[in-house]
């Protein structure tokens, strides 16, 4: 009697084994397929009753269905035939929303019953080449100073691609420059993006803005050409020496000329910006304090008009020099000599 019990509890353990085992088998069983994004709708991907060695003519009855673990069914399957197909567009984009890995899935269960089976499927969607690269913003602004020197490199924002491997950015092209040209850059993940190099000095006066063109090219076939305006504004530096019209002038003044009347108008300018060319005017150290006590000038305006009485007899030549200074931070000036001549009354 008790070897009866031992055999049975022998036979007991043999089918929970055995049947362990084909439950595990029927769970972790998964069949794959692997198909490009954007198929049209209605396109088969592949017959379901011949891989999964189903009788067709039982589909029907043993009510077939497919249960998608997604959001959409992009996926069905035809119970007269066991096709598996299309049924609504497949942006890969939008299932795999990240580039983390270049692999996306969709995973599927195919439930029939009488009795019940259930297979895993496993639908990997490849990537099609249907994105251009495209940059964060349309326009990028730089302030470059034109004293950077040759060599010096700028950061620029890098466009992203949300097609995956070789479908997405791959280099960088720069518009023709005689200043400027690109470098691209590989990042950990293998993300690129370019710096701008500065190739030859900048001179604002003769280019204030530079406006280029920055390329970002996919490695897909055919290619896809994103784009976005790079518009440098070169930052002035006191570069430049106030100028007067002329470095000599030579005026005449009659001698009962009244105080206030205005002798010459002088007139510097400066090629820079801002403060770097806002100009004073002032007396050299050469100018005596004669001529300086006899004329005024004004420091602002450039104006020197007669300060003190004038008389041929006393004095009749009146020579100075006046200076024009910008207010930059390493100030710069220029200068001009001036010879006034008195002429006599009757």
């Amino acid at each position: 009697m008790e070897s009866f019990v031992t055999m049975q509890s022998c036979k007991r353990y043999v089918l929970l084994v055995i049947l362990f085992f084909f439950v595990r088998n029927t769970l972790t069983s998964v069949t794959h397929y692997s198909i490009p994004e954007e198929m049209k709708e209605g396109s088969v991907v592949a017959n379901l009753a011949t891989d999964l060695s189903l009788d067709v003519k039982t589909l029907n009855q043993r009510k077939m269905r497919l249960d998608i673990i997604a959001n959409k069914k992009y996926l069905d399957v035809n119970k007269e035939t066991g096709e598996l197909y299309v049924v609504e567009k497949i942006d890969r984009e939008n299932i795999c929303n990240t580039k983390s890995s270049a692999s996306c899935y969709l995973r599927l269960e195919v439930i029939l019953e009488n009795p019940v089976r259930i297979f895993n499927i496993e639908v990997e969607i490849s990537d099609m080449n249907d994105n251009a690269p495209q940059f964060r913003r349309d326009v990028i602004h730089l302030d470059i100073s034109e004293a950077a020197l040759k060599g010096e490199r700028f950061s620029l924002s890098n466009a992203v691609d949300p097609d995956v491997g070789i479908n997405s950015v791959k280099t960088y092209h720069l518009s023709e420059s005689e200043h400027f040209n690109i470098e691209v850059q590989t990042g950990r993940e293998g993300s690129k993006f370019a710096d701008l190099i500065l190739t030859k000095t900048l001179d604002r006066e003769q280019h204030a803005v530079h406006n280029l063109i920055l390329t970002a090219v996919d490695g897909g076939t055919p290619a896809r050409s994103g784009t976005a305006s790079v518009i440098v504004h070169v930052l002035d530096t006191n570069d430049n020496t106030p100028t007067f019209v002329k470095l000599n002038y030579n005026l005449k003044i009659m001698e009962n000329s009244p105080i206030g009347s205005l002798v010459v108008h002088l007139n510097a300018t400066d090629l820079d910006e801002g403060s770097n060319s806002d100009i004073t005017y002032s007396y050299s150290l050469y100018t005596s304090e004669k001529t300086q006590d006899t004329f005024n000038l004004n420091p602002s305006s450039g104006e020197i008009t007669v300060k003190g009485m004038l008389n041929y007899e006393d004095f009749r030549i009146y020579d100075m020099e006046v200076i024009a200074t910008d207010k930059g931070a390493s100030a710069l000036s220029g200068q001009c000599t001036i010879k006034i001549l008195v002429e006599d009354m009757n």
